[in-house]
């Protein structure tokens, strides 16, 4: 009989103790794009994590260090902020198209310049800094997330609004691929569930973009009078989408496939635009109050590397390596010197449609064309989750 009481109470402690542990096993999280919550109510979490994947045109590598931070403020809300404190845009070779900002010069009508760049780093330049210990921060984002439906009864839907702000808005750090100078505003519908085992989460959101801080401008001179154009860098809005399939293989470790990609809105400004898409694919350890995940990153969609392209600026004199006094003693003598004083010495400074030869030391002329460099492809992300 006693012994009967006894093996009793230990069923009944390990029925209560399965209980518990399937109540405190960790929620794994996609670790690649912004999700549902899924926590209890005046709950806290943190993330530190490195992003590393590459993006054309240009094919640059960026690597993001960063913090995301949330709290479930109710059972449907929730608050998170998430910042880049410190962003390495590393390009392979100076643009063969010269970035924004750009003061052109026409010998002859004003017209339309096309560029080339990435929507979030419109201002890369090798004018910039590409190194980890330069400490560039990228942008800080505050949102709030509402949830409809409860997980434990299947599908839960929520709806995320969110500002992005750069955290530094320098033209050294916007060359440095820090951001677009610009604050942007996200919104995004989500969705999770469970299928196969694990657990899918959705996003499929909108960004309304900043349209840059530092604009082109566009000169004409006839005879001592300059004819000006502003032009914004035409940066487009920009709709994302993502998913995640996370799945448990013990209490602690969960498999995790993700993919995302992103669709920006461009026009007839802009060549070489194309749409990444990342495919990520990693292990998530749980260890207490704490989850590592650990993933590999494949990026499709890549310009074709090799192609060779016309360029818009084909036989233009690059003169933004020449010295000033150099610079404008050769302005002058190609009839352009009544716009010298209107210059930005910051600017990337070329000379369209012009035949005037002995060009200044520093100075060049664009080639006819260029070839696409887009190469690896591959990158990984890093994520360390706390969970108090």
């Amino acid at each position: 009989m006693k012994l009967s009481r006894r093996l009793a109470a230990l069923i009944g402690l390990t029925i209560a103790a399965s209980v518990t542990s399937a109540a405190d096993r960790p929620r794994f999280r996609p670790i690649s794009f912004q999700g549902l919550s899924l926590e209890p109510a005046k709950s806290f979490g943190a993330d530190f994590y490195v992003d590393n994947h590459d993006r054309d045109p240009q094919g640059i590598d960026i690597f993001d260090v960063g913090f995301r931070l949330r709290y479930q403020a109710g059972a449907r809300t929730e608050i998170f902020g998430a910042f880049i404190a410190d962003r390495v845009v590393s390009l392979p070779e100076a643009p063969a198209i010269p970035s924004a900002p750009r003061d052109l010069i026409f010998v002859g009508p004003i017209v339309s310049i096309r560029n080339s760049f990435n929507g979030e780093h419109p201002y890369l330049d090798k004018r910039g800094r590409a190194s980890f210990d330069a400490f560039i921060p990228g942008t800080a984002t505050l949102g709030i997330t509402r949830q409809f439906g409860d997980a434990a009864e299947g599908a839960v839907y929520g709806f995320s609004a969110a500002v992005v702000v750069p955290m530094a808005g320098g033209l050294e750090a916007l060359r440095s691929g820090s951001s677009s100078g610009r604050p942007d505003a996200w919104f995004a519908l989500l969705g999770s569930s469970e299928v196969l085992g694990g657990r899918v989460h959705a996003r499929a959101g909108f960004t309304l973009t900043g349209k840059g801080s530092w604009p082109d401008r566009s000169f004409t001179v006839s005879g001592n009078t300059v004819q000006t154009v502003e032009t914004k860098t035409p940066i487009g809005n920009r709709f994302d989408a993502a998913a995640a399939w996370i799945r448990p293989i013990t209490d602690t470790v969960a498999l995790g496939v993700e993919a995302r990609m992103t669709k920006e809105f461009v026009g007839a400004e802009r060549i070489d635009a194309i749409s990444p898409i990342d495919v990520i694919v990693g292990i998530h350890k749980a260890f207490g109050k704490f989850t590592v995940a650990a993933s590999l990153l494949s990026h499709f969609r890549a310009l074709p590397s090799g192609a060779v392209r016309s360029n818009p600026l084909a036989g233009a004199i690059d003169l933004s390596n020449a010295t000033l006094a150099d610079r404008n003693a050769f302005l002058t003598r190609a009839g352009q010197g009544a716009v010298i004083g209107q210059l930005r010495d910051d600017a990337h400074i070329l000379l369209v449609g012009s035949n005037t030869t002995g060009l200044p030391a520093g100075a060049k002329r664009v080639p006819a064309t260029y070839t696409i460099r887009s190469e690896h492809n591959l990158g990984y992300v890093f994520n360390l989750s706390w969970r108090p």
